[in-house]
């Protein structure tokens, strides 16, 4: 399981970096603008971490003919037939958000958790998260399920008693209320609107702070640093990884 985790983290690296080459700039936008993070026509981070989230947020929303990026890169573009590339980006369409409360924990391996909206078990394999988490610790993540075991997708942000309180709250006051609403017939479209409400909540009180970044090889970089607000400058490289800088891409005036 360790050696097929760490390959596939591998290609999904290089396919992400492929992927948010395709994200259009109204969908930056729009995707930044539901998640509070455009502002005034500028991309405003509260944490470095915040571009992750956005970047995973606008592959993963579906766009007007229904579709994610990720399926239309699939469709477009598609690796060859049964190679790992092919099997990878498969998976990554089967992708799904939800919250996660970790109930066992495999040092150097990976955790057992508890889906906590559709009350589903499972073990999500990630060798920086099993050394670092503690049983009971809650997580809201992209899950890329594969036949034998679970992995993220994206930046996790952790939950704490505050952050949850806060997003049940805010569920209740919606279509998502947990004892009512049936998780596991979620429609995309929904899903995306579950995982806006999450990471805003997340922001207003600082958690994005908080997350941790994956390398392919499976190890931890903890973030550097408390939450602070970046405003990506006009002459640094836009986030949407066109390649050009910030005022010539999406920071352009009228944007």
């Amino acid at each position: 399981m360790l050696e097929q985790y760490q390959r596939l983290r591998k290609i999904w690296f290089h396919l992400n970096n492929l992927l948010v080459k395709t994200i259009p700039r109204n969908t930056l936008e729009e995707c930044g603008r539901i998640l509070g993070l455009f502002q005034n026509g500028t991309l405003v981070f509260d944490s470095e971490a915040e571009m992750s989230l956005l970047m995973d947020y606008c592959l993963n929303s579906p766009q007007s003919d229904g579709r994610n990026l990720v399926a239309s890169y699939l469709e477009t573009s598609p690796p060859p037939a049964q190679s790992e590339e092919m099997h990878a980006l498969q998976a990554m369409t089967r992708a799904y958000y939800s919250l996660f409360q970790v109930t066992e924990v495999v040092r150097g391996i990976g955790v057992s958790v508890q889906d906590v909206f559709r009350k589903e078990t499972g073990f999500i394999a990630d060798i920086g998260f099993g050394n670092s988490a503690k049983p009971n610790l809650m997580l809201a993540t992209r899950i890329i399920p594969l036949e034998d075991f679970l992995t993220t997708g994206g930046a996790a942000l952790p939950i704490d008693a505050s952050a949850f309180t806060r997003i049940i709250k805010r569920m209740n006051q919606t279509v998502f209320k947990p004892e009512k609403f049936d998780f596991r017939r979620i429609t995309p479209q929904q899903e995306a609107e579950l995982a806006a409400l999450i990471i805003r909540e997340c922001r207003s009180i600082g958690m994005t702070s908080h997350i941790a970044y994956a390398e392919p090889d499976g190890t931890t970089q903890l973030p550097s640093g408390g939450s602070r607000s970046r405003r990506v400058g006009r002459n640094e490289p836009c986030p949407c990884v066109s390649g050009k800088k910030l005022k010539m891409c999406c920071g352009r005036a009228g944007a």
